[in-house]
């Protein structure tokens, strides 16, 4: 008799364009380390339809969902369960399906913090984040939180206030634009160079301000010829693009999704997916 983890079972990601993602690779080849028949697919949820995909996915039985732009957010009035950090977060990347009811739960967090540790850099203890949505929400969290960061100035475009924490700084782009970029780390988290994003920041943005022995990362993946990180690398900074935290919050999602902590050659087989 088979065991309820040999039956197959479905997982998706929804978002909107979802196209570009490398996500169902990633997480079929650890379906498929993990000796597991599951199917992970990508699917384009307009905004307009998300409540309706996560009442679709309850009623269908879904095993579990990853959420991405522009739904980390939007999706919270329609979970029944948060975890504690996604709460104090706001947004929302895994969902775990528990019966009938929806955990909403964030691994962007601790994948991002996973990769800043990849990276060899100096240890950050000022930092600027770029975007106000759920992804800059989890790093500025991660860099809270894990990382520890003594100051931070978190930018958007309409400098949205941000939880109150005495280290953070929040700012719009001019005011960012009004002094140098005095930090050891810079994070890109907007739709910027995304397929079917805006082209350009609001205001450029000057890297020979930032000091030497800095980072700059970009999750925006695949990395944009001629971009942010091809011109801080120009600029002999250290540079990562956004398939290191994509990896990780994966293999975080995963040990969610199957209650148990993944196997390195798992790991691996999840990274290879990803050249």
């Amino acid at each position: 008799m088979s065991s309820t983890s040999d039956l197959p079972r479905l997982y998706a990601l929804l978002g909107d364009p979802v196209h570009h993602s490398r996500s169902p690779a990633l997480h079929q080849a650890a379906f498929t380390a993990l000796g597991l028949p599951h199917r992970y697919f990508a699917l384009r949820v307009p905004p307009e339809r998300l409540g309706a995909a996560l009442i679709g996915a309850r009623a269908l039985g879904l095993a579990g969902l990853n959420l991405t732009i522009p739904h980390k957010q939007a999706a919270l009035p329609h979970l029944d369960d948060l975890s504690p950090s996604a709460a104090r977060i706001g947004a929302v990347n895994t969902v775990i399906l528990r019966g009938d009811r929806l955990y909403g739960d964030n691994t962007d967090s601790p994948g991002f913090a996973a990769a800043l540790g990849q990276l060899r850099a100096r240890t950050p203890s000022a930092a600027i984040v770029l975007g106000a949505g759920g992804a800059a929400r989890a790093v500025v969290d991660a860099l809270l939180h894990q990382v520890g960061v003594d100051q931070l100035r978190w930018v958007s475009r309409a400098g949205v206030p941000p939880p109150h924490d005495p280290r953070i700084r929040a700012l719009t782009y001019p005011q960012l634009a009004a002094g140098p970029l005095a930090a050891d780390l810079l994070v890109h988290c907007t739709s910027v160079g995304m397929a079917g994003g805006p082209a350009e920041l609001p205001i450029p943005l000057d890297l020979t301000t930032m000091p030497a022995g800095a980072a700059v990362l970009d999750l925006v993946y695949p990395r944009p010829p001629g971009g942010l990180l091809d011109r801080a690398e120009a600029r002999g900074l250290a540079v990562q693009d956004g398939l290191e935290t994509l990896l990780w919050q994966a293999v975080y999602a995963q040990e969610r999704w199957q209650g148990r902590p993944l196997p390195a050659p798992v790991i691996e087989a999840m990274r290879a997916a990803l050249r």
